[in-house]
């Protein structure tokens, strides 16, 4: 038995008891179609199987296709079909930003890395995607490839607050957050953001920390650029760097569950963004996390 949940572990990157748990919030989604004949239909549970291994190990979409026994056509349809599952699933208990979350974000933030008033670390990540044909330089980003823009927050224990996945990989992380429904909400102070806390006796805003491609702002707070810093500018700067690398590991423990990230994917954008947006929804399918959709799942079905 533990010979066996190791190599599970090994193969998807996840217990046996999360997977089971994910599958019960997935599995009417990938029940077969009525009009499908049963021994035409693939298992709701090897669908899911299938795209969690790819997810998990980056290989190629054809070798998976192989040891499954589905064509490569119907593989992509599968990939498709999971993925958007997984993320009607698990975004549907994602809680809006609120007071009561935002504080409970600052509180991790203050006692773990000595950072008050900080509500959440935003970064960008590009995922490298094959050039879609006629797209030009679209999709070309600074680092001299093609790929599709991630944009997000985490919390202290680099759980992610914010998702945004799709941008075209030209585009900043500037942009990218300036366009975006919630960019535009946090730049003009229109969310539920708690009341000013006092700070060695100074009364704060509470505030996202950032690197110096997005705008400095009363919610976004970036370290001091200019040379010769005082003893307390340089001191702000290695705290607020310690809580904006959340977002680097975030991202380095996403890559790590879910390595096809860390490759390119040989597949259209709109497949690619499915991708992205499932790995970065149930990348941290820790227990707790499926336990608690599950159970409100359940009373939703009751109520």
């Amino acid at each position: 038995m533990v010979s066996g949940e190791k190599f599970f572990k090994e193969n998807f990157h996840m217990s046996k008891n999360s997977f089971d748990q994910l599958f019960k919030l997935v599995e009417k989604d990938l029940a077969p179609k009525r009009n499908t004949r049963p021994k035409d239909g693939i298992p709701p549970k090897l669908k899911l199987g299938l795209v969690i291994e790819y997810l998990a190990s980056g290989g190629l979409q054809r070798h998976l296709a192989s040891c499954y026994r589905v064509s490569k056509q119907h593989m992509g349809s599968i990939i498709d079909q999971v993925c958007d599952a997984i993320c009607r699933a698990l975004s549907a208990y994602v809680a809006d930003p609120c007071q009561e979350s935002f504080l409970d974000v600052a509180n991790g933030f203050n006692s773990r890395w000595n950072f008050p008033n900080c509500i959440g670390a935003i970064d960008g990540k590009h995922v490298s995607i094959k050039a879609p044909p006629n797209a030009g330089s679209i999709f070309y980003n600074y680092k001299g490839f093609h790929s599709l823009a991630l944009m997000a927050i985490c919390d202290a224990s680099y759980r992610f607050t914010y998702l945004d996945v799709g941008a075209y990989g030209s585009e900043g992380d500037c942009n990218i957050f300036k366009e975006s429904k919630f960019g535009t909400d946090v730049l003009h102070d229109r969310l539920d953001f708690p009341e000013n806390a006092t700070v060695n006796g100074v009364k704060l805003p509470f505030f996202y920390v950032a690197d110096d491609a997005f705008p400095l702002c009363k919610r976004i707070i970036k370290p001091y650029s200019k040379k010769n810093l005082s003893a307390e500018e340089r001191i702000f700067n290695y705290r607020l760097s310690r809580a904006r690398r959340c977002i680097e590991n975030a991202f380095g423990l996403l890559c790590s569950k879910w390595a096809c990230l860390k490759k390119t994917l040989y597949c259209s954008p709109d497949r690619a963004q499915k991708i992205i947006s499932a790995c970065c929804q149930c990348w941290e399918t820790r227990e707790y996390s499926l336990k608690t959709a599950n159970s409100l799942a359940s009373m939703s079905c009751t109520a």
